[in-house]
């Protein structure tokens, strides 16, 4: 599972939408969701800085992107 795909996975459980997430981190408006599906998608890597916003506002640990053993919900949340 790439870094884009877990990230959209602790998205889908947080229950938000791209929008939001990206709105959340601190991109405008027009892009936010836009950015967010790219991440997703593997059409670009967040930057590091990045990451570790978008896992604050996930309420995960910044590794946890990377965490090639996030397959259940439990997971996550530890």
């Amino acid at each position: 599972m790439a870094v884009g795909d877990r990230i959209k996975r602790v998205r889908k459980l947080r229950r938000l939408t791209q929008k939001e997430l990206g709105l959340a981190v601190g991109f405008e408006e027009t892009t936010a969701d836009v950015r967010i599906a790219q991440y997703e998608t593997g059409t670009r890597t967040p930057k590091e800085d990045q990451l570790k916003k978008t896992a604050a506002v996930l309420e995960v640990t910044p590794r946890t992107p990377y965490d090639t053993h996030l397959y259940a919900p439990e997971h996550v949340m530890f």
